[in-house]
Parts: C-alpha cells; sequence; structure tokens
C-alpha cells in the first residue's frame, strides 16, 4: 500500500544492473538525488561531493567510475563505496555522502521519503 510520506522513484528495471541513474534534474545534466542497482538492491544519495558539496556526474547518469564500479566524483577524482556511500579515497577520504532512505515495494517500483534529505547548500527538499 502507497504511503503518503514516500514518493516513487522509478521503477527497479529502469536503473540498469550494475548502473546508476540520476533524478530530479536541477540542471543541464546534474540531478538532485541519484540510484545505484546491484541486482535487487539499490542505493540512493543526493548527487553532492562531501568535499565541496558539488554534484558528482561529469555528463547525465555518468556516476560510476565504470559499469559495476565505484560512485565517483569527477570533479576531483573521489571514489565512494556504493553500499555504504563513504569515500574510500581521494581528498574526502572518510567522509560520507548523504543517503537518501529508499525500498523497493511490493510492486518493484523504488520509493524514497516525500521529503528528501537536504545537501549543505541545498533547498529543494522534495520531489514537487
Amino acid at each position: 500500500m502507497a504511503d503518503s510520506s514516500e514518493q516513487v522513484l522509478c521503477r527497479l528495471e529502469e536503473i540498469p544492473d550494475g548502473g546508476a541513474r540520476g533524478f530530479l534534474p536541477t540542471g543541464h545534466h546534474e540531478d538532485r538525488i541519484f540510484a545505484v542497482r546491484r541486482g535487487a538492491a539499490v542505493h540512493v544519495y543526493v548527487n553532492s561531493c562531501p568535499h565541496n558539496w558539488r554534484p558528482l556526474e561529469w555528463a547525465k547518469d555518468k556516476f560510476l567510475a565504470c559499469p559495476g564500479g565505484e560512485i565517483v566524483c569527477f570533479a576531483h577524482g573521489a571514489h565512494f563505496d556504493v553500499a555504504s556511500g563513504q569515500c574510500i579515497s581521494g581528498i574526502c577520504e572518510g567522509e560520507w555522502l548523504i543517503p537518501v532512505p529508499a525500498r523497493i515495494d511490493a510492486e518493484g517500483m523504488v520509493r524514497v521519503p516525500a521529503k528528501l534529505p537536504e545537501g549543505p547548500h541545498d533547498t529543494a527538499g522534495d520531489l514537487s
């Protein structure tokens, strides 16, 4: 059953397995949040590097070092663990991406909170 405190992000299969996809456009190719899929699991984060709070991707939906690889900030090369969001190498090693709670419902829809976590320079906290 749908929960009014949640919103649908997409169907799980709309995120390529081993890939990533951005959501909620804020600019030419920057998205507000992004999701990485690993089989039946999905990990969602605010699209903001903890080093200087800039978007991570270099082009639309380009969040990974390679298919199935780590999340990478293309501005300065920091690498992040997909499952935890922790920076494992680079300028912000030991810092973390801001996680967005996500779940996959019985119909295969990826759901996130209606009110999203905010980054330090973020004022758009929801999907609307």
